[in-house]
């Protein structure tokens, strides 16, 4: 793969132009690692669905796997399913508040509303919305770093 680079002044807007052999399967995965890093995921309505939907991350309250399928949950309550893994989604969303909770999950840091300890080191979210998240020991000490409450 050949990556350039090239400034121009007086340009305001960033342009990506992605030139490749047909079909090549890596240009989708690319491009939604784009759209992550502009502050959107995709997501599709259900999998039979072939409209997809960009969705704002300030609308995005957490991402997380069920039954084998990642699902983009947003603050109103809805369920979009994601053309991405899980490890991708973590990956599109670094330097973003997004946080890792859990195995299964993701959490936009900035819909917490509340932070509940529970027993054995885990913790609870109740993010925007009422949707809760459940942090456990493996990822409670980011938590706590990310608050400013490490021991």
């Amino acid at each position: 793969m050949d990556v350039q680079v090239i400034e121009e002044e007086g340009r305001s807007q960033l342009e990506v132009t992605v030139r490749c052999a047909p079909g090549d399967e890596r240009v989708g995965r690319i491009v939604r690692c784009l759209r992550a890093a502009t502050g959107r995921l995709t997501g599709y309505e259900s999998p039979t669905c072939s409209e997809r939907r960009l969705i704002p991350l300030s609308q995005v309250a957490l991402v997380e796997v069920e039954e084998r399928r990642v699902l983009i949950r947003t603050v109103d309550g809805r369920a979009l399913e994601s053309p991405m893994r899980l490890f991708e989604v973590e990956a599109a969303l670094q330097g973003t508040e997004f946080v890792r909770v859990s195995r299964q999950v993701i959490v936009n840091f900035d819909k917490v509303v509340a932070i509940r300890p529970e027993p054995n080191g885990r913790m609870v979210l109740e993010l925007d919305g009422g949707q809760r998240a459940v942090v456990t020991r493996t990822y409670a000490q980011a938590i706590k770093e990310k608050i400013g409450a490490a021991s």
